[in-house]
Order: structure tokens, then sequence, then C-alpha cells
């Protein structure tokens, strides 16, 4: 058994990555005029549907590019420790556990980048994870993507991909998620779970008879 989770806004409240940008602002480092405007332009894009991946991945990217591995961990280790825990929901917390409890798989997959992905996964107690691949020269951060881009389709392709280098398939699949763009995914799986779903999303699960859980702080 395997269950799969998005992250934002389905395991934590907030955009991940637009958090990331937020605290690199807070730090001094990202310290361009028109920063915050893009990052706006490029939610909505989300929201809508059509997000450029690419480019939205090079703008997040281009205020550490350039860095060394380590320094790069460094700083993710801080904004973990002092951004998510108080940003956690509560019913993302209750599925990992129960789903601990059954001897179930775990995965989180997401639009955002692994850099971001992995440590915040280790955070919520999840071993295997799925980003954006995220492109490095020489231990340098090259502020550019690579071919796995976990975004709607990408993300059924995705999920192929690292099923394809797993000696077990699962018997039954489980897939939580916020989003209308992770249709596809949802689509797929056994059990698809609708949570804190943006409007598109909860009217396509109702319809369809999904589960449909909404934390009460989502909006807080």
């Amino acid at each position: 058994m395997l269950a799969i989770f998005d992250l934002d806004e389905t395991l934590i409240r907030g955009d991940s990555s637009q958090l990331f940008t937020e605290f690199l602002r807070a730090e001094a480092i990202d310290a361009a005029p028109e920063s915050e405007a893009r990052n706006r332009a490029f939610m909505s894009a989300y929201t809508n549907g059509d997000l450029d991946l690419q480019e939205y991945m090079e703008y997040s990217l281009a205020p550490i590019q350039g860095w060394q591995r380590d320094q790069v961990e460094a700083l993710i280790d801080r904004f973990v420790k002092e951004v998510i825990p108080p940003r956690v929901l509560p019913t993302g917390r209750e599925r990992v556990a129960w789903h601990k409890a059954q001897g179930h798989d775990l995965l989180i997959i997401s639009a955002t980048g692994e850099h971001l992905v992995s440590p915040i996964a280790r955070h919520l107690g999840v071993d295997d994870d799925i980003g954006v691949q995220v492109e490095w020269q020489d231990d340098n951060l090259k502020g550019t993507i690579g071919t796995r881009r976990p975004f709607r389709d990408g993300k059924v392709t995705a999920f192929k991909e690292w099923i394809s280098t797993r000696n077990d398939v699962p018997e039954k699949v489980w897939f939580y998620s916020d989003s209308h763009n992770d249709l596809p995914l949802l689509r797929s799986v056994d059990y698809p779970v609708a949570v804190n779903p943006d409007p598109i999303l909860e009217r396509y699960a109702r319809r369809k008879g999904w589960r449909v859980l909404i934390d009460e702080v989502v909006q807080a």
C-alpha cells in the first residue's frame, strides 16, 4: 500500500516555494524590487492552471544561483526549522500518522524544487519524495531545472518513473491533494482524496464522490 501526498496546502499551510522566497527577502538575499510583484503573478498563474514551471523555477532559484551545495543546504535547514513547524496542517499530520500505523509506504510528490521538498519531507517524517529536478555543476547551484517536472501531467510521469525503480508495486494507492492541477494523478489512483481543495477540485471531487477533508486553520 502506498499513500502519496502533495505538499503545499495539503501537508503545510502555504506554498513552500513562495515561503522560501519570502524568507530570502527577509534575509536580504533576494533584494530585487520587482520580486514580490513577480511572485504574486506566478502564484496567480498557478491558481489558474497556466504556470510556466521553468520560468518560475529559474526566478525562484536566481537569488541563490551559484551558491555551493553546503551553503544552500544550511540556509534551507534554517528555513525549515524556522518557518515550517507552525504551518504543518492537522489533517495532513493525522493522515501521515494513520498510514504509518497501517504500515503503508509514504511518498510526497510536489511541483516545488527538490532542494525544498526533500528537507521538508524529512521534517514531516516522510522518507521518499519527488520534487522538480534542480541542476548543479561542480556542487554549485546552476539556477536551472532538469527534465523531472512533477507538475500537472508531469506528476503522473514522475510517479511512474519512481515506481519503475522499485522492486514492489503497491497493491493500492492513495493520493491527497488540494489542487486541480493534480487531477491527472488523482484520477489515476485507487483512492483520491481532496484536502483543502481549491474551488475547481472541490466541485470535481464532490461530483465524483471523492473524500474531501478540510482544515479549519487553512485560511488563518
